[in-house]
């Protein structure tokens, strides 16, 4: 399975035109970024993509996509900094989604 194209993140968004393409572009980028730091593990496009050498490393999945959409939806609306009790906290779909691929022996 690949990662979320910014097509896909679009339909998500629901976003029809293209202004902000370079935006959620980066936002997609951002999200896998977020949640590879969130598991302690790479999250790469497919299995295929997945080095020999990389231990941890993980192909992406339907839930790990998910929780980057939910990612990129609370980034796109809200573009300045949000602090609700937790500064560091994801929104709590995107958490519970990827909780199950943290890699505890990677610094969890």
């Amino acid at each position: 399975m690949a990662k979320v194209t910014t097509a896909e993140a679009k339909v998500h968004l629901r976003v029809d035109h293209t202004e902000d393409d370079a935006l959620i572009t980066n936002l997609i980028a951002v999200a896998y970024q977020t949640i590879e730091g969130r598991i302690f593990r790479k999250v790469y496009a497919d299995s295929a993509s997945v080095p020999t050498d990389d231990l941890t490393g993980i192909a992406t999945n339907e839930a790990i996509n998910a929780a980057a959409l939910l990612i990129v939806g609370h980034l796109y609306a809200n573009r300045e900094d949000v602090i609700v009790g937790n500064a560091s906290a994801l929104p709590m779909g995107s958490d519970y989604l990827i909780t199950p691929y943290v890699n505890y022996a990677g610094g969890a």
